[in-house]
């Protein structure tokens, strides 16, 4: 029982620091509350009140997980750039700042890119031919593969490669768990890239990625920030585990006060993880430190992409227009 009570009593700091940092956020999002309602968002703050989004907000829940580019500004721009998703997410992450600041996940150097089609013809077994027949049977626009070099010389490049890095593995996560969203598939994203009759608005998915870390190149350090909320989030988190420790322990003895003592410990790791989830989905928070992470100077991206077309679309689908050039400008482009 006295092993129990130190680490009780130890346990003190732990929840002290997670009243305060529950009541930094709840204080922060208090403050951009009142900053939303007062301010110059005072119209925008009455629209969220009727039920109303505010502009260019996503109506529905799907629509939400559809990624959008965010146009053609410069028609001469051909580089190859993946857009960034459009889920809340997303674009609050301070990670993905540098992809937001350039337009999306462009790639510095020139990449390698393997694309392909095909079509398949099913044979026809007749007896007594010299020749097969064949019968076709669908057409497949095939995996489209990305290698491209990404080099990097200072801290501002560091993080441009840590941005992308975590944004091509959050492409390959689904949502679920507590998401709002649990359930669905990972985001889709659109391909531009060359022009408009190689790589236009071509929603795609992340299939995979990879990179390699080599031993044989310099590494860069470079100073990360990240949210408050994300902070928020792991003070909950270790909170949370506290409770399901002395949980175990009270299940030996009995419960009683212990017992108490666990429900109040895993009501405050809940209060914090919601206000996290709130202020992170809202993209809001102070910054926090961090630390220190070191990319390679010298490193290579291997990237599969699949292209996907909705049932609507291919059964809308006319090889006329392909091949005249119809569908060049469309929301989503075919190859």
């Amino acid at each position: 029982m006295a092993g129990l009570l130190d680490s009780i009593n130890s346990a003190g700091s732990v929840i002290n620091a997670g009243v305060g940092a529950f009541n930094q956020v709840s204080g922060l999002a208090n403050a951009v509350g009142t900053a939303y309602e007062d301010g110059g968002f005072a119209s925008a703050a009455r629209m969220a009140l009727s039920g109303l989004p505010d502009a260019a907000e996503a109506i529905g829940d799907l629509s939400s997980a559809v990624a959008s580019f965010g146009g053609d500004a410069n028609s001469n721009d051909w580089r190859v750039r993946l857009s960034m998703a459009k889920w809340t997410a997303f674009s609050g992450s301070p990670v993905f700042a540098p992809l937001k600041d350039a337009g999306g996940l462009i790639f510095p150097y020139t990449p390698e890119i393997t694309i392909a089609s095909s079509a398949t013809y099913t044979p026809i077994n007749t007896t007594h031919t010299n020749y097969t027949f064949r019968a076709f049977q669908h057409s497949d626009p095939g995996e489209i593969s990305i290698t491209a070099p990404m080099n990097v010389e200072d801290a501002t490049q560091g993080l441009y490669w840590i941005a992308a890095v975590h944004y091509l593995r959050s492409l390959t996560k689904m949502f679920a768990g507590s998401d709002p969203k649990a359930g669905n598939p990972p985001p889709i994203i659109f391909l531009n890239g060359y022009g408009n009759y190689v790589f236009k608005n071509i929603p795609v998915v992340v299939t995979s990625f990879s990179t390699t870390l080599m031993n044989d190149t310099d590494y860069i350090g470079v100073p990360v920030v990240g949210s408050a909320a994300g902070a928020a989030q792991g003070v909950a988190s270790g909170i949370g585990g506290l409770a399901n420790t002395i949980g175990g322990l009270a299940g030996g003895l009995g419960g009683g006060i212990v017992g108490d003592i666990t429900s109040t410990i895993g009501g405050l790791a809940g209060g914090i993880g919601q206000i996290a989830g709130i202020a992170g989905s809202l993209g809001l928070g102070g910054s926090t430190s961090g630390g220190i992470s070191h990319v390679p100077a010298k490193s290579t991206f291997s990237i599969k992409l699949m292209p996907m077309y909705s049932r609507n679309s291919s059964r809308n689908f006319s090889l006329d227009r392909f091949a005249q050039g119809g569908y060049l400008n469309n929301q989503f482009g075919y190859i």
